[in-house]
């Protein structure tokens, strides 16, 4: 029905309410008559990109919503895809690369509505990580006691200390000559070292001392070059 022919309709519905008495020509009012939801505005199409939460270094999520239930929109910008939203009209995409995003959705046919995304705010920078304590934490064989005549894999293992949040270079070495050479990834307070694995040396008679191993572990970055070192006395059987 076009907008003429409603007026033309509701004319004598008007022009016969100024016979009513006023009561009754409230209650005939079609504006009263009207569903609350005719009334109400809208939700406007929002999307947002969002710093995601208990993520160091952040990471970011697309939210969308106020959209119509069930469209199929299509994002693009640093990463492109098409989603459905769901029937509330809202959509969460997680872990996206931060940057501009737009999103375009088909209403009715040839009317196309386009949303762009906010950013968050600047995230603020993370202190780089500066390690206070190195710590050889433990030492073990395979089995509690081993054949000591033979060489024995002995397993270290580590622990750095500090604060910020950072790549950190780290030297491990044993009293055999091993070495490695690990990056941890750190995050304060405290993040483990990987597990350093050398050998034992053999024992040449069952009469001579357990075979002992020491490892060295240290911080190798100029701001700090704090270390530790554990010998570890093998178990023989």
């Amino acid at each position: 029905m076009n907008r003429h022919a409603r007026y033309a309709l509701l004319t004598p519905l008007l022009a016969s309410s100024i016979a009513l008495p006023p009561t009754m020509a409230a209650q005939a009012s079609p504006v009263d008559r009207a569903p609350a939801a005719l009334s109400a505005a809208p939700q406007a199409a929002s999307c947002k990109l969002v710093v995601a939460p208990n993520t160091n270094p952040a990471e970011f999520d697309l939210v969308l919503d106020g959209f119509r239930g069930g469209a199929l929109v299509k994002v693009t910008g640093p990463e492109n895809f098409n989603r459905t939203v769901d029937q509330q009209g809202s959509f969460t995409e997680e872990d996206v690369k931060k940057g501009t995003y737009t999103v375009k959705v088909s209403q009715k046919k040839h009317n196309q509505l386009t949303v762009n995304c906010t950013k968050p705010p600047r995230v603020p920078a993370t202190a780089k990580a500066h390690i206070t304590d190195v710590d050889i934490t433990g030492a073990s064989t395979a089995t509690a006691a081993v054949d000591c005549s033979k060489p024995q894999d002995v397993k270290f293992e580590g622990k750095l200390t500090g604060t910020g949040t950072g790549q950190v270079p780290v030297l491990w070495s044993s009293s055999q000559g091993k070495r490695s050479t690990p990056v941890v990834n750190f995050t304060a307070p405290t993040t483990a070292v990987p597990v350093f694995v050398t050998k034992s040396a053999a024992r040449a008679k069952a009469t001579d001392p357990a075979p002992r191993v020491t490892a060295f572990l240290e911080d190798t970055t100029t701001s700090s070059g704090a270390n530790d070192s554990l010998t570890f006395t093998l178990t023989c059987t």
